[in-house]
């Protein structure tokens, strides 16, 4: 606090003047009497200071008239006179001239206890005005500003000033000399002024640098003055801080330069004497920045570090108009390189157009640390009218705190699109119907535990079978076809080959291919039939004749069967013709069993009795996934979002890849982290994971048998365990009793009767965990609440 010590004298009271004077000789002596106004003010920088410190008392006095002011010097009680600056001006006030002359006087406290300035007097001509006495109290020990940043505080406490009477020191102090990549580190300069030095300089020493190369730089406003004091045996020191807060942007050693202070000494202790300029260097300063660590690295991580992030996501409306625009602002609130923290990603509903804003930072230095809040901001446009619901936002960082990967989520948002004055369609259409396919892998979970149990036994056996030693045999050539086989295979080939193609014997290579091709057979089988024809012909004038006998056979017969159209299975030219006259008989039946079809009155607006023969046809075939894709649509189109949002999901877990069944996910967001935890969904579904698991342990199995393959063997079968577990566990999760709440505000009761309190209401669309069913009712958890439901307010998922 600055002490004034105001002192406004005015002159006695005059008498009136005598009748015979004149109006301009009454204006005259009013004037005189306002050049007779003084105003003396007294001021001192602090009021509390340390032995040895520096006080600077400012006499400020204000005249009106041209008579010259005096100020003479005062009385000094434990202080000591270093030197002394005075200088006048004169300025207009309402047409009246007015003298201001200021004095500066330094004083070094040289008691402890109350320092006294008195005695201060000023006369303008005749008049002789005395100001009041100014009290400062001399602590014994030092006095630090309570500006000082706390951390930077602690740091300090530690530091001994040198033992140098005779030199200023400059000191680099790092808070750490490590860090992990994204955290702070503060950068105090300390510089140490025996207190011999400090008294004679007249200004505050300029501080500079330190420059540091691969940082971003938080610049922060240090004490003016002495920041702190240290005695030092009979010896004082003062010390100048500057310090400032980086954060490294590179791993490794990042390099800080020399930091420095400029002051000025006075060659003489006459105000009018020069000074000689001074220069002091720090030395240079090493930060050791660690990575990330890879255990636990999520895969969409981009790179942002702090402490105690909060993520929110507030719209300035919940509902708005066709064609109007509304601010959604993402806001991140924690600790750190705040300016640097990568954007949220926000996955906008389709018909809901988000354009980017600006990026606004705010950032302050609370408790030693860099806090602030990085807002983004989208305006949002709606094509046409319904309820838009926008995912919750998940953002993941790397805590500096916890030292370990946090993934925050913000609450979903829902945003209410009216018509506006244009047509508007009531709700955004969901993607087209799938084609209903056969289900994949499904035969997986049906196999018996007696075969997985000789899956597992059968590296056991074919070790066991691989130490019986069987009698050596001589190796044999292999099989030939003998003559008579072969005359037998190119006479029946040439007679099919003559029936289909005249001329056949006398076409080669690429003719006959083309000639099959005319007559209508598939490309890729006539070529076939050409290599084939041409290694039957090698076999039976060819030097050395077939060497692949059991192969060539084989090849043979199947070229034979596919141009006869003899496959197994496939049905004669009778069995054709009652085919025919069964389809014939059908074919009406067929046809308005198609005009009723889920596809035909699904696109005809009847959606509930399109939902019932979606609903039939996924209670009889629970594997496909198309099935619970359409239902879902039904549901959504009726306004049904959470049985839309339980059918999407199932067709999830089913095609998680499938580009639809994304798409269509994203209109019936999952309201909150619990329920995408409850609901997750497996990249790799549990059958192909298990389908691949059994492959690579038989693969692994039957090259076990082999000495050479041995180490592939058990690469192949690690693989499969892996493969295996993963498979296990996702299915354990998918079998784990989840429900769906089915409409909003969903009471979890304390107890199993309809008036019992509720604990907490739920969203529409919220997954709980079901721990006990009771007739009518469940216990569900959802987090760390519990509470009780009917049957009828869920679906169970």
């Amino acid at each position: 606090m600055l002490a004034a010590l105001p002192l406004v004298v005015a002159l006695a009271p005059f008498q009136l003047l005598v009748a015979l004077t004149g109006s301009g000789l009454a204006n005259s002596v009013g004037t005189g009497l306002a050049f007779q106004q003084l105003e003396i003010r007294a001021t001192v920088d602090r009021e509390t200071v340390s032995r040895g410190d520096t006080v600077v008392l400012t006499i400020q006095v204000t005249a009106r008239g041209n008579e010259p002011v005096r100020i003479g010097n005062p009385d000094l009680t434990g202080f000591e006179l270093v030197e002394t600056r005075e200088r006048s001006r004169v300025q207009m006030v309402d047409g009246v001239a007015q003298r201001v002359t200021e004095r500066v006087v330094r004083l070094v406290a040289v008691t402890t206890g109350r320092a006294v300035v008195s005695g201060l007097r000023v006369e303008q001509g005749s008049r002789v005005v005395e100001a009041p006495a100014v009290t400062v109290t001399v602590a014994p020990v030092a006095v630090e500003p309570a500006s000082l940043d706390p951390g930077v505080r602690r740091l300090l406490d530690g530091l001994e000033p040198p033992a140098t009477p005779d030199h200023v020191v400059v000191r680099l102090v790092p808070s750490r000399d490590g860090v992990v990549l994204g955290d702070q580190v503060d950068l105090v300069t300390v510089a140490w002024f025996p207190r011999e030095i400090r008294s004679r300089i007249r200004a505050v020493p300029v501080f500079e640098g330190p420059e540091v190369q691969g940082a971003w730089a938080y610049q922060h406003a240090g004490p003016a003055g002495v920041a702190l004091t240290r005695r030092v045996g009979d010896r004082w020191y003062d010390a100048f801080v500057q310090y400032e807060t980086v954060f490294p942007l590179q791993i490794g050693t990042v390099r800080v330069g020399r930091a420095s202070i400029a002051y000025s000494l006075p060659l003489t202790y006459s105000f009018l004497s020069r000074e000689l300029r001074h220069v002091v260097q720090s030395d240079p300063a090493l930060i050791e920045v660690a990575p990330h660590p890879e255990a636990g690295r999520p895969s969409g991580f981009t790179g942002a570090a702090g402490g105690g992030l909060m993520l929110r996501l507030e719209p300035t409306a919940h509902e708005m108009s066709v064609g109007d625009a509304r601010t959604v602002t993402v806001s991140l609130e924690g600790r750190g390189n705040v300016a640097l923290w990568p954007e949220p990603t926000v996955r906008w509903p389709a018909g809901l157009r988000a354009y980017p804003g600006e990026v606004h930072v705010s950032v302050a230095r609370e408790a030693g640390m860099v806090r602030g809040t990085k807002t983004f901001t989208y305006l949002l446009v709606a094509d046409s009218a319904g309820t838009y619901r926008v995912r919750p936002v998940v953002y993941g960082y790397y805590d500096l705190d916890a030292r370990r990967y946090v993934q925050l989520a913000a609450a979903p948002l829902e945003i209410t699109a009216r018509p506006g004055q244009g047509p508007a369609v009531l709700r955004v259409e969901p993607p087209p119907l799938m084609r209903a396919g056969r289900p994949r892998l499904a035969v997986v979970r049906r196999v018996p535990p007696v075969v997985w149990a000789v899956l597992g036994g059968l590296p056991i056996l074919l070790l066991a079978a691989g130490s019986v030693r069987l009698p050596a045999r001589r190796s044999r050539p292999q099989e030939r076809l003998d003559r008579g086989e072969l005359d037998s295979l190119d006479r029946r080939f040439r007679r099919e080959l003559e029936r289909l193609v005249p001329g056949a014997p006398w076409r080669d290579g690429d003719g006959l291919a083309d000639a099959l091709r005319a007559a209508g057979v598939e490309a890729p089988l006539a070529n076939h039939v050409s290599r084939v024809r041409d290694r039957l012909r090698q076999a039976l004038y060819g030097r050395g004749g077939a060497t692949d006998a059991d192969e060539l056979r084989a090849e043979v017969q199947e070229v034979l069967r596919a141009l006869l159209g003899e496959r197994s299975g496939a049905p004669r030219s009778g069995a054709f013709t009652r085919l025919g006259v069964v389809l014939l008989l059908l074919l009406p039946a067929v046809a308005r069993a198609q005009d009723a079809s889920p596809e035909r009155l699904y696109e005809a607006g009847a959606l509930r009795p399109a939902a019932d023969s979606f609903a039939a046809r996924a209670a009889r075939e629970p594997q496909v996934a198309a099935h619970w894709y359409n239902l879902g649509n039904v549901w959504y189109r009726l306004g049904a979002d959470a049985r839309a949002e339980a059918a999407w999901l199932r067709a999830a877990r089913l095609e998680p890849r499938s580009p639809l069944v994304e798409r269509a996910s994203g209109l019936a967001p999952l309201p909150d982290t619990w329920s995408e935890r409850l609901l997750w969904v497996a990249p790799v579904t549990p059958d192909e994971a298990l389908a691949a698991a059994a492959a690579l342990w038989v693969l692994g199995s039957v090259l076990l048998w082999f000495r050479r393959w041995r180490p592939i063997a058990l690469g192949a079968m690690i693989l499969g365990l892996a493969a295996g577990g993963y498979g296990g566990s996702a299915l354990r999760r998918y079998r784990q009793p989840v429900a769906i709440t089915l409409a909003g505000e969903t009471p979890l009761r304390e107890a199993p009767y309809g008036s019992a309190s509720a604990a907490r209401r739920l969203r529409e669309g919220t997954a709980v965990r079901i721990e006990q069913a009771r007739p009518g009712w469940y216990l569900v958890a959802h987090g760390d609440t519990r509470g009780w439901v009917m049957t009828p307010e869920v679906l169970v998922f």
